[in-house]
């Protein structure tokens, strides 16, 4: 019940395109660009990444003050590559990462499907959010086997 229905009916780049028209508004622009993402990934890491980008996006909008926010995506060479950059005031990332729910529950979902979370922020430079998820061609057959 907590798959979101556009997933289920989308996929992850449209769903993640939709998510960028229903966020964006006349102060804050979100800018989706994508490349070379296969196609039906595995349900649990399709989930993973749109919650990440879910959260990403609201803490933005939340606590940062941004004008643009940039999501892009990229499968090369078996790994997929997500960024998420605003232009955002910043914050302490240490600090943040000990209180914050949101930044904690990203790790969590990305430790099922083999995700790195990296997080980048400098007061009054913006945020910047990595992820990688290699080998996603084996988690694939995992799954399928499952």
């Amino acid at each position: 019940r907590l798959y979101p229905t556009k997933l289920r009916l989308l996929d992850l780049v449209p769903a993640i395109t939709s998510l960028e028209h229903d966020v964006s508004t006349a102060d804050l622009m979100v800018r989706f660009t994508h490349e070379n993402v296969p196609p039906g990934l595995p349900h649990d890491l399709t989930l993973a990444l749109y919650r990440v980008v879910q959260e990403a996006l609201k803490n933005a909008i939340t606590h940062s003050d941004a004008r643009e926010i940039r999501v892009h995506l990229e499968g090369r060479a078996g790994t997929l590559f997500l960024s998420i950059v605003d232009d955002g005031v910043g914050f302490d990332v240490d600090a943040a990462l000990g209180e914050g729910l949101g930044l904690i529950s990203m790790r969590e979902r990305l430790d099922p499907v083999g995700g790195a979370l990296t997080i980048k922020s400098i007061r009054g430079a913006g945020t910047r959010i990595e992820i990688v998820v290699a080998n996603v061609g084996a988690h694939a057959r995992e799954t399928l086997a499952v």
